[in-house]
């Protein structure tokens, strides 16, 4: 009797010593790679506002007025080329007559999707990068760039050995990331994490946003300066209630000077309870310069 209970506790010691590391192992690359925010890239930046001149207020006021319409397209453009695509059309974007298509083959998790571009000497079919799932393609100079999101719904042991990889490899990583496809050949390369592109008018700079998802609401915005490729952060906020980050959006000056930032928020720091936020949220009338590299805020009437 005695024995059979020694060989019992032996058996489960040898399970304890080989199951424990790798649960444990397993938790962590949960906890860092799926609801964390290792690799995204957000940051924490609190805003200094500062107040506006009358002629910034006046651009605000034409920019909310206008609803100025960026780069970045909708599907919802008839444009083309576009009668005939094979599939379901996801995505369309302009720019300076330049087109990008994105579609959708077949049904549910097992989606096709096909991208095609006509930069004016007709349309092409563009290979999309490996197993990624792309979203909103647009031309950016002589590149198509991409959003692209690497899933991770797959089996434990890939996800281990990602979660290792993508230490050395930002490509692994759990972000959502803009990708860029030199003069639409079809080989992509990786820029930086980052997604909701907004480019300015004159393709020099875009507004993103980063997030992550242990800290899903909260967002940091990001001015990208492409000839540079840096991406500074401008400020950070928390999305009010459950809209998203549909709860605010940015729009470009016509001649790319600004950027102007409205809508509602819960806050601009990590913490879930918001002072003064209340139930309807913080409104936000923002304007970022980029002479100056300064905030203004415009406030409710700007």
């Amino acid at each position: 009797m005695q024995e059979r209970q020694r060989s019992r506790r032996w058996m489960y010691a040898v399970l304890t010593a080989v199951l424990f590391p790798v649960v444990v192992f397993h938790a962590t690359c949960i906890a860092v790679m799926g609801p964390g925010t290792w690799g995204s890239g957000m940051e924490e930046i609190l805003p200094e506002f500062h107040k506006p001149t009358p002629d910034l207020r006046q651009l605000g006021l034409a920019l909310r007025a206008a609803n100025v319409a960026t780069p970045g397209g909708s599907n919802e453009v008839t444009a083309p080329g576009q009668a005939g695509l094979p599939g379901r059309l996801r995505w369309t974007s302009e720019d300076g007559g330049r087109w990008a298509y994105l579609t959708e083959e077949g049904g549910g998790e097992h989606d096709r999707q096909r991208l095609f571009a006509d930069s004016g000497n007709g349309l092409r079919e563009i290979e999309l990068p490996g197993s990624l799932i792309v979203s909103r393609p647009q031309w950016l100079g002589s590149r198509i760039i991409a959003e692209c999101w690497n899933p991770w719904a797959i089996p434990p042991t890939r996800k281990l050995a990602r979660y290792l990889a993508s230490w050395a490899d930002p490509t692994r990583r759990p972000e959502v990331a803009i990708y860029e496809s030199e003069d639409a050949s079809g080989d992509w390369h990786y820029l930086m994490p980052g997604h909701t592109l907004r480019v300015a008018p004159d393709g020099k700079h875009a507004s993103l946003l980063r997030s992550g998802a242990l800290l899903a609401g909260y967002y940091s915005i990001h001015l990208w300066e492409v000839e540079s490729g840096i991406a500074p952060a401008i400020l950070s906020l928390r999305e009010h209630a459950d809209m998203g980050s549909q709860s605010f959006s940015f729009h470009w000056a016509e001649d790319s000077s600004a950027f102007q930032i409205l809508g509602r928020t819960d806050g601009f720091d990590r913490r879930s309870s918001q002072r003064g936020a209340g139930p309807d949220g913080i409104t936000i009338n923002l304007l970022y310069v980029l002479e100056d590299r300064k905030l203004y805020d415009l406030g409710p009437g700007g």
